[in-house]
């Protein structure tokens, strides 16, 4: 990990460790050291990394829309909902967008 002064605001102290590829549970450093990573909970990526369904349908999503406004209607967003209706009972949900950063 670097030592030169950060452009980052000091809102955490981050741990002096740096993440290049995730497998599944784990992630791995720069040095090659390995780590189950138990902060994906706390994070935005809680199902793991790099699974091959996963890759595929975010290369399949990506290549036509990374991100819509809810502003606008999102025939997706709408067919998820749909979803989590109908498995919890409840009559509807909201899709809170977080921009940690970019308020």
């Amino acid at each position: 990990m670097t030592t030169q002064k950060s452009h980052l605001l000091p809102i955490f102290s981050p741990l002096p460790v740096s993440f290049v590829k995730g497998d599944g549970l784990w992630l791995t450093d720069t040095t090659g050291e390995r780590y189950l990573d138990g902060f994906a909970g706390i994070a935005v990526n809680a199902v793991g990394h790099n699974h091959p369904r996963l890759v595929e349908a975010l290369q399949h999503q990506i290549s036509k829309l990374i991100h819509v406004s809810n502003y606008f209607q999102i025939k997706q967003q709408e067919q998820v909902a749909a979803k989590l209706c109908e498995k919890s009972g409840l009559r509807g949900c909201f899709f809170l967008q977080f921009r940690y950063g970019s308020q």
